[in-house]
C-alpha cells in the first residue's frame, strides 16, 4: 500500500466527520463519517458545493446555489472556513448546520476544527466536525432543571424575577398582563398538625392543578416558602380570578377528606397595562404583595384586586 493510499484510508475511516474544501466551499473530499453524521448515503460529491451536497435547508434544490443567497452571508460554516483559509484567529468555532432529511429539517451542532492546506499553489481547508448536538441538549436540559423549583416543578425565584424583568421590557404584550401572588392560609398550622410531608404534598398538588389550568405561555413560579406568582398574558382581572377560583376549588376539594384544616389560599391580583408599547412593572411585586396582605387580613380564602375583595367561594365563574 502506498503512503498516499494509507492516508486516504485513514481519512475515510476516521471516526470524526471530515471534509476538504476549496475557497468556494466546493468539496474536494468528504469521509464516510461525514455522510453518516448527516444521515446520507455515501457517494461522490467531488467539486459540488457543501450546501448542495449535504442538503442545506436554505437552498431550494435546482434553483439556489450555495453561497449565492443573502442568508449565506451569515453562514457560520462559510465564515469560519474563510477565517481558516486566511489564517485568522477563530473566536467562536461552534456552528449549527440545518439540513433536509426525508423531507424534514434536522439541526445539528458541531465544533469546527480546521487547518489550511496548500497544494500546487491552491489553498484548501481541512475541516473536522466534532458533534455537540447531544451535549448541547444535555446542557439545555440542565439549564431547564436549574430554572425550576425542585419540590414543585414550577419556576424558581431567580427565573421568575428574570421573567418579570423581561415582561417589563416586552413590546409584544399589547393586551397587558395580570400578575397574581398567592399565599396558603394557615400553612404553619397544617405543617404543625400533619407534618411537613403533608405540607409538601399540598404544594405539589397545588402546582399540578395550577399547571392544568394555565396556558402554555402563562407563567407560574415559586416566590418563596408557600408563596407563588402567576403571570397571565393578555388576560384581564376577571378572567384571572376565574382561573384562580377553579384552582382554589379543586385544591380544597382534593384535601377535604384528607385533613380537617381547609386547604385554601389568598391572592393579590394586579392588571398591568402596556404604556408606550411596554408593560410598566416598576414595584409590581410590592404592589401585588400589598394586595395579598389585605386579602389575608380580611379573612383568607379570597383575593384582593382593583375590583375589590373577591371571596373565591362566592365568585361567579
Amino acid at each position: 500500500m502506498s503512503e498516499s493510499m494509507f492516508f486516504y484510508k485513514l481519512f475515510q475511516n476516521s471516526a470524526i466527520p471530515q471534509v476538504v474544501v476549496n475557497k468556494d466551499m466546493d468539496l474536494i473530499l468528504a469521509n464516510n463519517q461525514m455522510f453518516q453524521s448527516l444521515h446520507m448515503e455515501i457517494r461522490d460529491v467531488s467539486y459540488r458545493s457543501f450546501g448542495e451536497a449535504f442538503r442545506c435547508r436554505m437552498l431550494e434544490f435546482g434553483r439556489d446555489r450555495c453561497g449565492e443567497k443573502e442568508d449565506c452571508l451569515d453562514c457560520g460554516l462559510r465564515n469560519i472556513t474563510r477565517q481558516i483559509l486566511h489564517n485568522e484567529r477563530v473566536a467562536d468555532n461552534v456552528i449549527q448546520y440545518s439540513f433536509i432529511h426525508e423531507r424534514e429539517c434536522i439541526s445539528k451542532r458541531f465544533q469546527l476544527i480546521g487547518s489550511q492546506i496548500t497544494w500546487f499553489n491552491e489553498e484548501y481547508a481541512a475541516l473536522s466536525f466534532v458533534e455537540l448536538t447531544g451535549l448541547h441538549r444535555q446542557v439545555n436540559d440542565l439549564k431547564a432543571k436549574l430554572s425550576l423549583d425542585h419540590a414543585t416543578g414550577t419556576m424558581n425565584k431567580a427565573t421568575l424575577m428574570a421573567a418579570l424583568k423581561e415582561l417589563s421590557q416586552a413590546k409584544k404584550n399589547t393586551g397587558g398582563a395580570t400578575v397574581c401572588m398567592i399565599d396558603f392560609d394557615h400553612f404553619k398550622l397544617l405543617n404543625d398538625q400533619y407534618g411537613h410531608l403533608m405540607g409538601d404534598k399540598v404544594l405539589e398538588v397545588f402546582s399540578d392543578i395550577s399547571r392544568s389550568h394555565i396556558r402554555k405561555d402563562d407563567l407560574l413560579g415559586r416566590f418563596g416558602g408557600e408563596e407563588f406568582v402567576f403571570i397571565f398574558f393578555e388576560t384581564d382581572q376577571r378572567q384571572s380570578l376565574q382561573i384562580l377560583k377553579r384552582i382554589h376549588y379543586e385544591l380544597e376539594s382534593f384535601f377535604a377528606d384528607v385533613v380537617e384544616i381547609p386547604v385554601t389560599f389568598s391572592a393579590g391580583v394586579i392588571h398591568v397595562e402596556p404604556v408606550g408599547g411596554q408593560l410598566q412593572c416598576t414595584d409590581l411585586l410590592v404592589d401585588v404583595d400589598k394586595m395579598l396582605y389585605r386579602a389575608k387580613k380580611h379573612g383568607r380564602g379570597r383575593a384582593m384586586c382593583s375590583m375589590g375583595e373577591i371571596l373565591f367561594r362566592n365568585f361567579d365563574m
